[in-house]
């Protein structure tokens, strides 16, 4: 009996050594199951990564060249606004190139601003740049927003720039015509109530005029100005009075130029303007001589002279040899008169002037009988037309051509920017299409390694499924090995006390006189009966394998009695009635009896069995 428990120890022992071997191997497989989980976070965050990479690539990548700022952009353009010295030229192309790269449009047209007035006053101006310059100062202007970009327009000065491109080519280049339609555009933008502007407009439309001898056309623009002057500043109403004044002189109407030139004496001497005084001071000489005070004026224009030679001022003096010659030739003094004429040709600078002058010193070696130099001024005078008639064409006809090279740059300009959208346009495809193969690999790499981590996970269940299987089938084996060794302790406890009771029954048939040692042996076995059949050992040793099963008995069914649940226990380690009656001391009738009753009591099925039932129940 010894050596069936001690085999039945032994497999218990071994068994549960190989489902510790099975579990720490489980662990292992579970261990290195995450491991690859973990191996493939790490692989799908590196490709994320990647991807992002390329996205930053493509869609944020950055010139990285640093760019000034735009307030100096701005002060740059203040500070050689309407300038043109080298360093004003440097500065205007500096603030183009950078306001290009930062796209700053304010910068682009001040700079396309500054250049075209830089070419047209500069002492080698150049149409062709001015024209240029003012192109693309235009085409800018004209992608401007009128509602949105409000501000901006306000900013660059739009009427201003017009007043300069109309003021180069009128004055700079002899084309009144051009500048007049320069000077044209103004209008419409002159806000309303500016009227410092608005006077600006006149004077510049008047002074075209004045240039091509137009004189009525000046002064019926001009002479309304006057009748508001009180909001204007000093500098402008000085403006406004020498055109007007300048006007009424060549149409020889003393009358009306002598007091507008006292009145810009006044001024001149209030603001302390030295250039402007003597300016004045030459004008009124003339109208002395219109006025019929030839003495007068010549006495006036000597002291001006005598100012302009002390203060080297040719522009000035030039104009005061003019009316001196003919206020000498006014009084008969024609000696004086070609003395004078002949010094204003040193003087002079433009070939208009010079040809009046010639025409005069013509005239008066004429009066003179001097005929021969009469006639060689003359043959200057036809030469010095001949080549104003040609400045005039090539200055038209440079005009045209320069708007025809222009035209063809803009062609060529748009030619270009249409090549350069093609060539973006083809950049971005490709960097579209290296950005899809790239994509396309990085999720084909994805894929194959997740399909590869998901093989061998799922390699990693399978093995893990099957350790649990056999891990399962273990812990069965286990309990069943268990519950047969209770089952066999059961049955030799049976067999013990079966083999007891029959050498009891064998001894109670011996009918001869007591005897002491009988009767002892006879206690003994009585007394191994009892033990035999003492249930709290086969109890102890039942609910050490199920050690929720006679909870659950008394829980569920609180009326059964110590006696029944000794039978639900005995039944469930399945031992015959005849065991149970062996162990319990009872007849095998009893024990019938008793689980039938115990059947109608637990309420279990008819075809169930009673022991299947007392297995779900340790299950549940």
């Amino acid at each position: 009996m010894c050596r069936l428990f001690n085999y039945y120890q032994n497999t218990s022992n071994n068994t549960t050594e190989k489902a510790q071997k099975k579990a720490q191997t489980n662990k292992i497989i579970t261990y290195r199951n995450r491991e690859s989980y973990m191996s493939l976070t790490k692989i799908r965050n590196l490709i994320t990564a990647f991807i992002a990479l390329l996205f930053y690539n493509f869609f944020y990548a950055q010139n990285n060249e640093v760019l000034i700022d735009l307030r100096e952009v701005d002060s740059l353009n203040k500070l050689y606004y309407g300038k043109h010295s080298k360093d004003a030229y440097i500065a205007h192309h500096k603030n183009l190139r950078e306001s290009l790269k930062m796209q700053y449009s304010k910068g682009i047209v001040s700079a396309y601003k500054s250049l075209m007035w830089y070419h047209g006053v500069n002492k080698n101006s150049n149409l062709d740049s001015v024209l240029y310059y003012a192109d693309l100062f235009e085409s800018k202007v004209a992608t401007f927003n009128i509602k949105s970009d409000s501000l901006l327009i306000k900013s660059i000065q739009l009427p201003q720039y017009y007043l300069n491109k109309g003021q180069l080519l009128s004055h700079a280049f002899g084309l009144p015509e051009q500048g007049l339609e320069s000077y044209f555009k103004v209008y419409p933008l002159i806000p309303e109530g500016d009227i410092k502007l608005s006077i600006a407009y006149n004077i510049s439309i008047a002074e075209t005029y004045y240039q091509k001898f137009q004189y009525d056309k000046a002064l019926k623009v001009l002479t309304p100005l006057l009748k508001d002057t009180i909001g204007i500043g000093s500098f402008t109403k000085m403006r406004l009075l020498t055109n007007i004044s300048a006007n009424y002189a060549h149409k020889n109407m003393p009358k009306k130029s002598y007091p507008l030139h006292r009145e810009l004496l006044d001024l001149a001497i209030k603001n302390n303007d030295i250039p402007q005084i003597w300016w004045t001071k030459n004008r009124l000489t003339n109208d002395y001589f219109r006025l019929g005070n030839p003495q007068q004026a010549i006495d006036s224009a000597l002291v001006v002279r005598k100012y302009c030679l002390e203060n080297n001022n040719h522009q000035l003096i030039f104009n005061n040899t003019v009316y001196l010659s003919t206020f000498y030739h006014a009084i008969g003094n024609i000696k004086k008169a070609i003395e004078f004429r002949k010094e204003a040709l040193t003087y002079s600078s433009g070939l208009e002037t010079k040809k009046d002058v010639y025409d005069r010193l013509a005239l008066y070696y004429t009066e003179n009988k001097e005929y021969t130099n009469a006639i060689d001024i003359y043959e200057k005078k036809n030469s010095l037309v001949d080549s104003i008639r040609s400045n005039e064409k090539r200055a038209v006809t440079n005009y045209i051509e320069s708007n025809v090279n222009l035209l063809k740059e803009k062609q060529k300009t748009q030619q270009m920017q249409f090549n350069v959208e093609l060539l973006e346009e083809k950049n971005k495809k490709q960097r579209l299409y290296l950005f899809s193969i790239s994509t396309a690999l990085a999720s084909i790499i994805l894929l194959l390694g997740s399909i590869l981590i998901y093989r061998k996970y799922r390699k990693n269940e399978k093995v893990i499924e099957i350790l649990k299987t056999n891990e399962k089938k273990l812990l069965e084996e286990k309990i069943t090995l268990r519950e047969n060794q209770l089952e066999a302790s059961a049955i030799a406890v049976s067999q013990r006390l079966e083999t007891l009771n029959t050498i009891k029954e064998e001894l109670d048939y011996i009918k001869q006189p007591k005897i002491p040692k009988l009767e002892e042996a006879k206690s003994k076995i009585n007394e191994l009966i009892r033990s035999a059949s003492d249930m709290s050992i086969i109890t102890k040793r039942i609910e050490s394998e199920y050690p929720t099963m006679t909870t659950k008995l008394i829980e569920r069914y609180p009326n059964l009695s110590d006696t029944q649940i000794r039978y639900c226990l005995l039944t469930k380690l399945n031992l015959s009635i005849k065991e149970t009656a062996s162990i319990l001391n009872v007849t095998p009738d009893t024990v019938k009896v008793a689980r039938s009753r115990l059947k109608k009591k637990l309420e279990i099925p008819s075809d169930m069995s009673f022991k299947l039932f007392l297995d779900q129940l340790a299950k549940e």
